[in-house]
């Protein structure tokens, strides 16, 4: 055997157990073999061209943050109950997820439902294409109710690295892992990436969205453009049908971020800008029809924040006192009622939760978190023009995919829990962008060297 393959035995003999293994685990959980292979792939393309400190660092980053996830998962499997529950979930509505992509997995192959089931499983409400990437993944390798969450895991953690490689490209080795280190270790984000839930494919499109224009505008060669431009719109239209309403935002965020970029790279068109923006909005809004959009919008949004703050939980209010009592009376909003409510809106996506108003011990685990945020937000705009002054592009597109899930979330919001949850659209943008303006202060007070080096060492 040896003199035929060239392979002792004792090497046929590990290859042979090793095959087992890999077998008896894919008997198991065929996702978790999947998974590895996936993360091999994902940690070799992220430390592609790196060499140094750097490769070190990141390799070890993502190794850990790989790691961490997967006990997370593990545990969740440990602590539940089997003989009483089917599967364990981390929050509440990953069983919705997970349950209804198992009956679209049944339907698809012609397996038995129960009339209730088919009702929900056709239910408009929570309706996304999320659950049949679930689904058709399920009818690939069998029913993951586990499974599920190192998929999330790998969308979660693929989003991250192709934002890396793209900030890195134009901000700096430095800025550009010091806002993966933060995106990967804040405990919410962590939470979010180990769920059945949409967020993490939201971030993988969010994430192509940013690189895919990238790649439009500087190619390099018109084949390469033309790839970025209808990969571009593939993503658009994918998050469209994750999130609706996603479509419009994706095309808002990209048009902000090139008219950001435009303004910094030529200083007389900002001065034009300046000047010519405060009349044009005056004519504009001087118009009916533009005033009905705008009130139509508004009066909506105020609809869904009136709807928030009607759940249970901890909630805040940002419109007048007056509106609360019944929502029909949302309708009679004056403009300067609609100014106070926009300013109050955008206040408290800042501020809250406020630390010192947490109204129970399980919101004190939070304080730390709402901390990191009050700091991060404080760099932003120090970050915002050094990134600028980098490499506009790539700074106006974070800039821009920020600003529009920042405003949107923060007009409708009025639950802590989900202002938190969908602050994670902006958060990955604003980490980069925060990470700039820490690097360069730092680099500045001597606590660090320079934040634009080709290597980190």
């Amino acid at each position: 055997m040896t003199a035929r393959f060239g392979l002792p035995p004792a090497a046929w003999r590990l290859a042979a157990a090793g095959g087992v293994i890999v077998g008896a685990v894919y008997a198991l959980s065929p996702l978790t073999v999947w998974f590895v292979l996936a993360m091999m792939l994902l940690v070799r393309w992220a430390v592609k061209g790196l060499d140094g400190g750097e490769r070190r660092w990141l390799l070890a980053l993502l190794i850990v943050a790989i790691a961490l996830r997967v006990m997370a998962i593990a545990g969740l499997f440990a602590v539940t109950n089997h003989a009483t529950t089917p599967f364990g979930v981390f929050f509440g509505d990953e069983e919705y997820y997970i349950r209804r992509s198992i009956w679209m997995r049944n339907l698809a192959l012609g397996l038995p439902l129960h009339t209730a089931d088919m009702i929900y499983m056709f239910d408009a409400t929570g309706m996304t294409s999320h659950l049949d990437v679930l689904a058709v993944l399920q009818v690939l390798v069998g029913v993951s109710p586990y499974g599920v969450h190192l998929l999330g895991v790998a969308f979660f953690l693929a989003g991250c690295v192709l934002l890396h490689r793209t900030v890195r490209t134009g901000l700096g080795a430095l800025p550009a892992f010091v806002g993966l280190f933060v995106l990967l270790c804040l405990p919410s984000q962590f939470a979010w990436s180990v769920s059945a839930l949409k967020e993490p494919l939201f971030v993988l499109l969010s994430a192509s969205s940013v690189a895919m224009a990238v790649q439009t505008v500087r190619g390099p060669g018109f084949f390469r453009r033309c790839i970025g431009a209808a990969g571009l719109v593939a993503a658009a239209y994918a998050l469209e049908s994750i999130r609706a309403g996603a479509l419009g935002l994706a095309a808002a965020s990209l048009l902000a971020g090139v008219a950001i970029a435009a303004l910094a790279m030529h200083p007389r068109l900002l001065v034009a800008t300046v000047m010519v923006a405060p009349i044009a909005a005056g004519l504009a809004l001087s118009r009916p029809a533009v005033q009905a959009k705008m009130y139509t919008g508004l009066v909506a949004a105020g609809g869904q924040h009136w709807g928030h703050v009607a759940t249970p939980g901890y909630v805040y209010k940002v419109m007048d006192d007056r509106f609360y009592p019944e929502k029909s009376v949302i309708a009679d909003m004056h403009l300067p009622e609609m100014l106070r409510y926009m300013a109050r809106a955008l206040t408290r996506y800042v501020t809250a939760p406020e630390p010192w108003a947490a109204p129970s011990r399980a919101a004190l685990g939070f304080v730390p978190e709402q901390i990191l945020w009050y700091v991060l937000a404080a760099f932003v705009p120090i970050g915002l023009l050094f990134a600028l002054h980098r490499d506009p592009l790539i700074a106006g597109l974070l800039c821009g995919n920020a600003l529009v899930a920042a405003v949107t979330v923060a007009l409708v919001s009025g639950n802590v829990g989900t202002l938190i949850r969908h602050r994670g659209l902006a958060l990955p943008y604003l980490i980069w962008l925060s990470a700039v303006g820490i690097c360069e202060c730092s680099a500045r007070l001597g606590i660090a060297g320079d934040s634009n080096p080709a290597q980190l060492h």
